[in-house]
């Protein structure tokens, strides 16, 4: 395996932790104003990813058994999927966002079910590798990179921009399908502006990519 500089870890970790981070304050927003817009149960699965991502790209700042996360993706993975059954009820045959938010926490999971060697000493040490020494399948591996990746692009080229936090079903973009439109109805708030919460769903497809690339 190449070496990749220790650097690149911790700058990942850095980059997680923001989105996590975010995300919370996504969270406490929607609270503090009493009502939960579409997409808190996004910013909910960001905050769970950034804290576990870090803890693989640094471990010094993971914390909790696997079991714990294994437990909180499993969930988030019948959550997603459940929600983009409902979405395809309601309107009809389409790409729904809760698929890849999905995707995402199932890559979770296999991050925990087939983790990857020390790297640096940096990487997922305190996840060794099972007693059989499984491996995830480069196949799927490739095909959650691939997919990860699309959407990153799609998430950056689409004019319904906020899609990926909240859907183009959502009334936030039903009512005014581009970045302003978005903006008005969340109250013109930086912090939850359409391109910011796309930001942090960008760096977070980026980031589980470059993890899973690692597994190969």
């Amino acid at each position: 395996m190449i070496p990749t500089p220790t650097w690149l870890y911790y700058l990942f970790g850095a980059l997680v932790l923001v989105v996590a981070a975010y995300g919370v304050a996504l969270l406490i927003s929607s609270v503090t104003a009493r009502r939960l817009l579409p997409g808190w149960d996004v910013d909910v699965s960001h905050a769970f990813m950034g804290v576990s991502m870090a803890g693989m790209f640094v471990t010094r700042w993971a914390f909790g058994p696997s079991a714990m996360w294994e437990l909180i993706f499993s969930a988030l993975l019948i959550w997603f999927s459940v929600r983009s059954i409902q979405s395809i009820q309601r309107w009809g045959l389409h790409l729904t966002h809760f698929l890849i938010h999905a995707v995402m926490s199932l890559a979770m999971l296999l991050m925990y079910w087939f983790p990857t060697h020390t790297v640096s000493g940096t990487s997922m040490v305190s996840m060794s590798l099972s007693s059989t020494g499984a491996r995830l399948d480069p196949g799927l591996a490739f095909i959650l990179v691939a997919t990860l990746c699309a959407s990153a692009v799609f998430t950056l080229a689409s004019p319904y921009k906020g899609a990926s936090h909240h859907g183009t079903h959502s009334p936030l973009l039903m009512s005014g399908s581009s970045a302003s439109g978005a903006a008005s109805n969340s109250g013109g708030a930086l912090l939850s502006a359409p391109w910011l919460e796309d930001a942090s769903h960008v760096v977070m497809c980026v980031a589980m990519a470059f993890m899973l690339v690692l597994m190969i």
